[in-house]
């Protein structure tokens, strides 16, 4: 059985209660409980640095959601990451090119992102982003995993969801994204199930 860390990087606040992303989190738990072995992080819960260094060893696969702050991610996940992410755990001297010393090679990630932007702000030439895609606004958080050694999944985000939140449609389609990304033994991360997965949804988007 692969193991797989998920970490929640919401943060509870008057205006913000971080509810959304708690329930993303919950929902891949719920998904991945019977296929993975999983350990699980709430960062604004308080961490032990070497604790949270042995589950990244551990892992196989490490999934972050969290709320998109100011087009970064929030404070006390930054802190996280600045906390846990050391010299001689995560990456190290290479005499390769910049961005070779990785030593989480081999691990995937996922990020799992909430927005308060639509949709259709992102791969659009005409509107905020500049025709930028996902992907591309995520650039920091990828490419610092990328600087660790670690492997990208498909990426997942909710959007809107201060102004118009569509909590049901987007619960249904991470699911399926679940589903396609650690459920499908087509997929590196995919195991073996004996029988098609039951989702507790009637569609998927």
């Amino acid at each position: 059985m692969k193991t797989l860390l998920l970490i929640l990087g919401k943060e509870t606040k008057e205006f913000a209660k971080g509810r959304y992303n708690q329930g993303l989190f919950e929902i891949a738990v719920e998904i991945l409980k019977d296929q993975y072995k999983l350990l699980t992080t709430v960062v604004e819960d308080g961490y032990n640095i070497l604790e949270e260094i042995g589950k990244f060893k551990e892992a196989d696969g490490v999934i972050f959601q969290y709320p998109v702050y100011w087009f970064m991610m929030p404070s006390t996940l930054k802190r996280y990451i600045d906390d846990v992410y050391a010299y001689g755990e995560f990456f190290g001297h290479s005499n390769g090119s910049y961005g070779s010393g990785g030593l989480m090679n081999g691990k995937k990630f996922m990020l799992s992102t909430t927005w308060n932007a639509p949709a259709d702000v992102f791969n659009n030439p005409n509107s905020f982003f500049e025709g930028r895609s996902l992907e591309e606004v995520l650039l920091p958080m990828r490419k610092s995993h990328e600087f660790c050694g670690f492997e990208e999944l498909p990426h997942f985000a909710c959007y809107n969801v201060i102004k118009n939140p569509q909590f049901e449609a987007d619960r249904d389609r991470y699911i399926h994204h679940l589903e396609m990304v650690f459920l499908d033994p087509a997929h590196d991360l995919g195991v073996e199930v004996a029988e098609p997965l039951s989702a507790p949804c009637s569609k998927a988007h």
